[in-house]
């Protein structure tokens, strides 16, 4: 597999880098996304300090069309995340390191 897109993406709770792989030449396409969450909870426990926990997320999918792929990708970091703040693509960086 060979990666094709690196994406920084910011929810208003989360952070997740997304990385798109193809198979061969022009898909299928492979998207993995990993993010972590601040997660506000309450406990119990009088040595907790009550502050925020975090939470990891993750997903997986695939598809044949590129473009097909990222929007449901982005909509699954939205139902996880939170509405999207920004969106940085890291691709070009990757390149340039080789």
């Amino acid at each position: 597999m060979r990666p094709v897109s690196t994406y920084i993406i910011e929810t208003d709770n989360a952070l997740f880098t997304l990385v798109v792989t193809e198979t061969d030449e022009g898909g299928p396409y492979s998207a993995s996304y990993i993010g972590t969450s601040p997660k506000f909870e309450q406990t119990e426990i009088d040595d907790d300090d009550g502050g925020p926990a975090q939470e990891d997320l993750e997903g997986e999918m695939e598809d044949a069309d590129f473009d097909a792929l990222l929007a449901a990708c982005h909509r699954e970091i939205v139902e996880r995340g939170g509405e999207i703040v920004s969106i940085e693509d890291i691709s070009d960086d990757d390149d340039e390191e080789r």
